[in-house]
């Protein structure tokens, strides 16, 4: 059975999970997002919802993870994904070197500020 590696967050808080995308249903992905959200300290104004980012091993560049997706025809929309021990110096490097290895026309960051 093959494993993905998730980073599920909510309001700065993450942990690392491992799910097989093959045999988990979607009611289960929206249970896990729910009840992490309530252990990272659920609020109002944030939504019962954890956000699942799938962390792929080719979208690791100076150990900052990464996503992409297609925003046009311009371009992709990249999201760097900054855990607690990343340093300034590593965001910088890999969002100059993906701004380089692709037609990027929008780059925003995640920030985790704390891994629970």
């Amino acid at each position: 059975m093959t494993r993905d590696k998730y980073l599920i967050h909510y309001q700065g808080k993450g942990r690392f999970v491992e799910l097989s995308t093959r045999s988990t249903t979607w009611e289960q992905f929206g249970q896990i997002q729910r009840e992490f959200a309530n252990i990272a300290g659920r609020t109002e104004d944030g939504g019962p919802y954890a956000d699942m980012i799938r962390l792929a091993s080719d979208q690791c560049v100076f150990g900052v993870f990464y996503t992409w997706e297609l925003a046009g025809p311009g371009g992709a929309s990249v999201e760097l994904i900054r855990l607690p021990d990343t340093t300034m110096e590593q965001l910088q490097e890999a969002a100059a070197k993906i701004r380089r290895d692709q037609d990027v026309i929008w780059m925003s960051v995640t920030r985790i500020d704390e891994l629970i």
